[in-house]
């Protein structure tokens, strides 16, 4: 055998033993080699050799049989005999279906080309304004993964390059052609739905920037002209290419024409809309209206907006994953608005300039009350509408907090603050470091008496320290760190004495700070899964505690 021809075998080595069956354990085959070529003990002949120099070093040796006996593994395959019940277990499985990985990067080159000509003809773009496109870069990118950056990763498995496909394509989507997904289904699951929409978001908000910008030089023929038809043919081109994104025309309040998507109810929506599950439109709500409030007023009248919040409601209160960033844009959204449509705005007043209640925003109660705008506010409202017309003044409304708005939205999905979304807390485990650290800051203050200590601490800590102070029954301490209108109440709080109680500690730094303390599971029939503490600047700007809820 020549150098090349001992290469060649090599190289299809190689390339053998990358596609053999992970259940072919390789010492054992070489073993099975060595025995089968070993000739019978009683034909073994010893007799002294002479030779050449250059197989007298021991590596050298080693490596050239190493050599012979790889090669010789490329010459046996189709001759190594399994035993027969191993043959019979590897049959049993039928092997997967192969395919070359070359042939299968040009395919899905070729395929990938196509539908962005597709793509490009769609939109009604050049090329060098496709190639642009942010989400065109994501999907080029996406592609470049899988075919040259990391094509030594691929599988040749026929599944796992149908679902690296998939991926791939998914990145080269239009809002048209994500919706067309729903043609598919007859009614789609809330998952499903939301897959859709995670599909339609890639690329909407910057298809909605690029047909608004193209209508800048046409501002003066749309202000005069109504009649589409009499419309220049270039301006109509980008109307249509607009429109088939579900786009609609629109104008704002400084006469300026813009696009706005609006696949749900808007003049263009496919009439196949309706088989998405209903929880999932509050996402594409917020998408087509975006933030409802406008500096420290509604954006909308007060009619649309609270029918938004409605929509939007009904996807906060259905969608399991709150952890998702849409999840939390959406949510706080809705506690924001809520809380300015009933503390009032400066167009929406909750008292007259007089000091007396708004009759408009007693309506506006009395509906609330009554569930014509959702169900989560609904209770806040009637507790606040008794208040007014009681007293003329409403305690619930004065404490009213955009803490408050999330926390009565946890109730309505019956789930406990700092457990539903753990991703918007800082987790501390309460083990034995952190113990020592937490015992370390009691002494430290203890012995100094200087309030300069726990005017520096954070939230978490400044909840340490009080649960410590109360382990050790240490009272001053536990005033220290408490407003002076602190609502504690009978907490069960103050019957632990010992820190092996609680297990985690969560900060949530929000608007209005609080912290989880989490209770060991042992301890949980007793105690209860957690308490929640909630934090307030005192008016010196340093953190106390507020409340203690169980």
């Amino acid at each position: 055998m020549d150098e090349q021809q001992f290469d060649k075998r090599m190289a299809l080595l190689k390339k053998s033993y990358d596609r053999l069956e992970p259940q072919l354990d390789p010492v054992d085959v070489f073993a099975q080699i060595e025995a089968e070529k070993a000739p019978p003990p009683q034909h073994i002949v010893s007799s002294p050799q002479k030779h050449s120099k250059k197989w007298q070093k021991p590596a050298v040796l080693i490596a050239s049989i190493a050599s012979v006996l790889l090669v010789g593994v490329l010459a046996t395959p189709y001759v190594i005999k399994q035993p027969e019940n191993v043959q019979s277990e590897v049959s049993q499985k039928p092997a997967p279906k192969k395919v070359g990985n070359e042939d299968w990067v040009e395919n899905i080159t070729k395929k990938y080309n196509s539908k962005k000509e597709q793509i490009r003809r769609e939109l009604k773009v050049s090329i060098d304004e496709l190639t642009a496109f942010d989400f065109i870069k994501n999907a080029d990118s996406t592609l470049d993964f899988y075919t040259k950056s990391n094509m030594h990763l691929l599988s040749s498995d026929v599944e796992y390059l149908k679902s690296t496909e998939e991926v791939i394509f998914n990145e080269l989507m239009t809002p048209k052609r994500a919706l067309e997904r729903i043609k598919k289904y007859n009614k789609l699951t809330f998952d499903e739905s939301y897959e859709v929409y995670s599909l339609y978001v890639k690329s909407v908000a910057e298809l909605e920037i690029f047909y608004s910008k193209l209508l800048e030089p046409y501002a003066h023929v749309l202000m005069k002209t109504k009649d589409r038809d009499q419309l220049p043919s270039d301006l109509r081109a980008i109307i249509e290419a607009a429109n088939k994104q579900f786009m609609e025309l629109q104008i704002d309040e400084e006469g300026v024409f813009y696009f706005k998507a609006n696949p749900i109810d808007g003049e263009f929506a496919p009439n196949y809309i309706n088989q998405l599950h209903p929880d999932i439109f509050g996402f594409f709500e917020y998408l087509q209206k975006g933030n409802l409030l406008l500096a420290d007023d509604l954006r909308y009248t007060r009619e649309e907006t609270v029918k938004s919040l409605k929509i939007m409601e009904r996807s906060l209160l259905a969608n399991v994953n709150a952890g998702s960033p849409n999840y939390k844009l959406i949510r706080k959204n809705f506690e924001s608005t809520w809380l300015a449509l009933l503390k009032g705005t400066d167009n929406y007043p909750a008292m007259t300039k007089k000091g007396k209640i708004n009759e408009q925003y007693i309506e506006f109660l009395q509906k609330l009350a009554d569930g014509s705008y959702g169900e989560v506010m609904r209770v806040c409202a009637e507790k606040i509408l008794k208040e007014l017309q009681r007293d003329g003044y409403s305690e619930t409304l004065a404490q009213l907090s955009s803490f408050e708005i999330w926390k009565t939205l946890l109730q309505r999905r019956e789930e406990t603050i700092g457990y539903l979304n753990d991703s918007d807390f800082s987790i501390v485990d309460m083990d034995r470091l952190q113990k020592e650290q937490i015992k370390a800051i009691y002494e430290q203050y203890t012995k100094n008496d200087d309030e300069a200590i726990i005017n520096q601490l954070r939230p978490i800590n400044i909840v340490a320290l009080y649960l410590y102070a109360s382990i050790v029954g240490n009272d001053s301490v536990q005033r220290s760190l408490l407003m002076q209108d602190a609502k504690i109440g009978a907490s069960t709080l103050q019957e632990i004495k010992s820190l092996d109680v609680f297990s985690e500690l969560g900060e949530y730094d929000g608007i209005q700070p609080i912290v989880a303390v989490r209770v060991t599971k042992g301890y949980q029939e007793r105690y209860g899964r957690q308490f929640i503490i909630k934090v307030t600047y005192n008016k010196d700007g340093h953190y106390r505690i507020t409340e203690i809820m169980d």
